[in-house]
């Protein structure tokens, strides 16, 4: 089944013919993979499961960084077949506004803006 995407937030990976990102717009959405040859949805967050909000999107070291726009950051395996989560974190001291900004990965170090708060967190191996 071929289907639309709406990357509301901007922010797509593509990663071993996948591609990853939030679709959906005001109305709300969801993190999803599609193939990228052929626009098929392998999966969607909105069929079923627990939902993922829609959010902003990063890679590094084979693994997907990817910030809900309700503050939650997710640590996601690149996966054709299914959703696999590998770990997540509740922003510390978060603001009632909506985290659209993107994370950055740079030297080890992942960077989340919140409003006027910048955070830094060492994701570096073994730290």
């Amino acid at each position: 089944m071929t289907n639309s995407r709406e990357n509301h937030h901007g922010g797509m990976i593509l990663f071993d013919g996948c591609l990853y990102g939030a679709s959906g717009g005001n109305e709300g959405g969801a993190l999803v993979c599609l193939d990228f040859q052929t626009g098929n949805v392998l999966w969607d967050k909105r069929d079923g499961g627990e939902r993922r909000a829609k959010g902003s999107v990063a890679l590094a070291d084979g693994r997907l960084y990817y910030r809900t726009e309700n503050g939650a950051m997710l640590l996601i395996e690149p996966n054709p077949k299914h959703y696999v989560e590998r770990g997540r974190f509740d922003q510390p001291d978060r603001s009632e506004q909506p985290a659209w900004s993107h994370p950055v990965i740079a030297n080890g170090r992942l960077y989340l803006r919140d409003q006027d708060v910048l955070l830094v967190y060492d994701i570096r191996a073994g730290s």
